[in-house]
């Protein structure tokens, strides 16, 4: 038996180590301005938190901020539990995944993609057949997780470049696969649907401003500039990368698809209880703009929350049974490969969104008293694209999760204070140019899966990753920002 004794990497340590201590010289630091003593430890918690989730474990930092911020004095612990594990969203992702996790099971993704690719159109050129595989991969990464949806066009290209015959050095190899995965990400981004980063962002500005924002509303919100970056992403692709293909003369779908057996009992049951949840979720943003506030229909739906559909929905997958099986085992579910560790990661990231908001804290009255010189001589639209900029930008270095949560809490505090700045518009603007990562490895786990795939080259996807940094920042600030501002109130 091998001897036990207390050893830990000390690189490891070493960040340990500097992190509490960054943590710690907070607790000693005076007031500055409007920013209380409680206030002041906030924010070391804030920051420290954020670096050892990014430095050392995405795990038990979570469970230390608990302690921490309760230390601080700016929450009780049980605010602190509410407002983290027991927030809505939580529960919500977690049903999201159980959701999406039975429709990929039953088949339905892969027989979605097999029946759009073989269409007529699909076939018509070999740049037809490339913007059609992204468009599959747009849709589909529009309602489901974008890492499932990755491993799944990734290796579906796989199969395509074989039976072409494309190396993994050929051009068209690095086009095709970064094409679907950044038109999953584009999807991933567009709505809320099983997607936790938007979710976090929606979390943390109602958990901030007490006003939730409906399926709807963000979907009004990312649907038009998701469509316009992927029509932006297509030219780029066709106009600056120009692959070779001559060798689509040997493509033949039905040799890569095989034979498409009809649906199912069970693929047939996911997919109308999953459509159905999703109709209902976004059903009363869509009533609302044709029935008065007092219709009863629109009153009748909006007394169900879009966590009440999931759970009915999830609910329905575990008892309805087919040859004595439940469609979806929710033991076997969440007990085999469920990602307990991102369910943390959102909690804490809503958490600490909220606390440094706090009116204990003072930060937003230190921004707006501090900003105001600066933000008065500019246009809205100029701070709107600085802080899409900034926001996709430095998600593209550094993890969604905490970029979304600093960049929509300061967003909120600084549009809070500011009538020009649209509060709600701003905050889905940081929070959409957050899930919105193409560059490097370390910003999504998507893009770290397209780095590491044998057909991809990872300087081309940081060229043309960069240069879509720029043009989403740029939709998503002058196009979605100022459709949603011009018909919600400030």
């Amino acid at each position: 038996m091998e001897k036990q004794a207390f050893k830990t990497d000390k690189k490891l340590l070493m960040k340990t180590i500097f992190c509490l201590a960054f943590i710690a010289v907070f607790w000693f630091l005076p007031p500055v301005g409007e920013i209380t003593v409680v206030g002041v430890r906030t924010i070391g918690v804030f920051i420290g938190t954020v670096l050892l989730l990014s430095l050392v474990d995405t795990i038990w930092p979570v469970f230390l901020a608990f302690i921490l911020l309760n230390l601080a004095g700016v929450m009780s612990l049980y605010d602190i539990l509410k407002g983290s594990i027991g927030n809505w969203i939580i529960t919500f992702v977690m049903l999201s995944f159980v959701l999406t996790s039975a429709l990929n099971e039953a088949g339905f993704t892969k027989r979605l993609t097999m029946w759009f690719m073989t269409r007529k159109f699909a076939s018509k050129s070999p740049w037809a057949f490339a913007y059609a595989f992204w468009g599959i991969s747009f849709i589909v990464g529009m309602f489901m997780d974008q890492v499932p949806a990755t491993a799944f066009f990734l290796g579906f290209s796989s199969k395509i470049l074989q039976q072409l015959g494309y190396g993994k050095k050929d051009k068209f190899s690095h086009m095709l696969t970064m094409g679907a995965v950044f038109a999953v990400n584009i999807g991933g981004a567009s709505t809320p649907i099983s997607h936790s980063l938007a979710l976090l962002g929606m979390g943390i500005y109602e958990k901030t401003t007490g006003q939730p924002i409906s399926m709807f509303t963000y979907m009004a919100f990312g649907i038009p500039a998701g469509i316009v970056a992927f029509i932006v992403m297509c030219l780029v692709m066709r106009f600056f990368m120009r692959p070779d293909m001559s060798k689509f003369s040997n493509l033949n779908m039905n040799e890569i698809v095989g034979e498409i057996k009809p649906m199912d009992l069970k693929e047939k049951t996911v997919v109308v209880v999953f459509m159905t949840t999703v109709v209902l979720w976004i059903l009363p943003g869509l009533l609302a703009l044709f029935l008065q506030a007092s219709n009863p229909v629109l009153l009748f739906f909006k007394q169900f929350s879009i966590t009440f559909w999931a759970l009915l929905a999830v609910v329905a997958l575990a008892v309805i049974r087919i040859n004595n099986e439940p469609i979806v085992n929710l033991k076997k579910t969440l007990e085999q490969g469920f990602p307990w560790g991102v369910i943390l990661f959102i909690s804490i990231g809503v958490l600490l969104g909220s606390a440094v908001s706090s009116e204990a804290v003072g930060l937003s009255a230190f921004i707006s008293n501090n900003l105001t010189p600066i933000v008065d001589g500019m246009a809205p639209i100029a701070v709107v694209l600085i802080f899409a900029l900034a926001t996709t930008v430095v998600t593209n270095f550094s993890s969604n999760v905490t970029t979304i949560t600093v960049m929509t809490g300061v967003a909120i505090a600084v549009a809070s204070s500011f009538p020009s700045l649209n509060t709600m518009a701003l905050a889905l603007t940081t929070t959409m140019c957050g899930s919105l990562a193409f560059v490097l490895p370390s910003s999504f786990a998507p893009i770290a899966m397209l780095h590491m795939d044998e057909n991809s080259d990872g300087g081309t996807v940081i060229r043309y990753g960069s240069l879509m940094v720029l043009v989403c920042s740029l939709i998503v600030a002058l196009l979605s920002y100022n459709l949603l501002a011009s018909v919600m109130p400030m």
